[in-house]
């Protein structure tokens, strides 16, 4: 299988820095990049590739569909 990118980061039963459980923090990775990406793209900079040094690429062999939550489960359906 390709490698794609690590497509969640989990951190259901971690804490948060005042202590408090997390227990539905789910971190779509993917996403977060890119929207960092566009953040320093800038809209009229006429830029179209923003380089991410320093990220630890972590491979998985799930495709990017798995990150869709059933109906029941989606907070924003």
């Amino acid at each position: 299988m390709a490698p794609w990118l690590n497509r969640c980061c989990d951190l259901g039963g971690t804490r948060d820095r005042d202590g408090k459980p997390l227990t539905a923090t789910i971190l779509a990775v993917a996403d977060q990049l890119a929207a960092a990406a566009g953040l320093l793209m800038g809209k009229s900079e006429g830029s179209p590739v923003i380089l991410i040094r320093g990220y630890r690429f972590k491979p998985s062999s799930e495709p990017a569909a798995r990150i869709i939550r059933p109906a029941a489960e989606d907070l924003f359906r």
